[in-house]
């Protein structure tokens, strides 16, 4: 999903009491501006409780820009460094003892 304006999520966010949990954030907004881009967008956030306005900002999902070329799009996917990146999905050099299993298994045929 796109969050076209974040600063409407700082600004729903402004007086709420933290730390606060997932649900009672999206409660808070629900109550504030039911059904928005805004309500979505937190309802997406992961499951956890959350210090501060700013660390929710910094877990809310964003689309990446929809300007960008299918190859721009998977070069952002495969080298951001969020936290939380599955991994599957880094980018990683193979350790080195699997490259010595490789070739004691070629070593043994």
């Amino acid at each position: 999903m796109r969050i076209a304006d974040t600063g409407r999520i700082e600004e729903l966010l402004g007086d709420l009491a933290f730390p606060a949990t997932k649900d009672r954030i999206v409660e808070h907004v629900h109550a504030r501006s039911p059904q928005t881009d805004a309500e979505r967008a937190l309802a997406a956030l992961p499951l956890g409780t959350y210090g501060s306005v700013a660390e929710v900002m910094r877990s809310v999902p964003v689309e990446p820009d929809t300007g960008r070329s299918p190859a721009e799009r998977d070069y952002q996917r495969r080298h951001h460094n969020k936290a939380g990146l599955a991994e599957h999905m880094r980018d990683t050099e193979r350790p080195p003892v699997e490259d010595e299993l490789r070739r004691d298994d070629d070593g043994a045929q």
